[in-house]
């Protein structure tokens, strides 16, 4: 398989649709970071709350922040803020990722 021309990125960023942006992010975050965000959207859902704030440790996630809020954005999800602590060469503490979002209130057209 052929790498995509520049031509064809650039067609491509322009016609994507939401669904083929969605599926193409949801593989750059791993399946631990999305099951723990999984489980603390449906905690905040049941609480009747819609502001969420997570910290993942690094044994669940070590994804890239822009890839962690990229995923998010496309979910729909608003506010999203992403920043990460993981220890420098000499330090040995655990690394962490704390995620902040909301969830946005939809009108029902009806």
């Amino acid at each position: 398989m052929l790498m995509l021309t520049a031509k064809q990125s650039s067609d491509m960023l322009k016609n994507m649709s939401p669904q083929q942006r969605l599926e193409a992010l949801k593989n750059k975050v791993s399946a631990k970071t999305r099951e723990a965000l999984e489980v603390k959207i449906r905690e905040t859902v049941a609480a009747y709350e819609r502001d969420i704030e997570i910290v993942l440790t690094s044994k669940i996630c070590t994804d890239p922040d822009k890839d962690i809020a990229a995923l998010l954005k496309g979910l729909g999800y608003t506010s999203v803020k992403i920043t990460s602590d993981f220890p420098g060469y000499s330090e040995s503490y655990e690394g962490t990722t704390k995620i902040k979002f909301s969830i946005p209130e939809f009108c029902d057209p009806d």
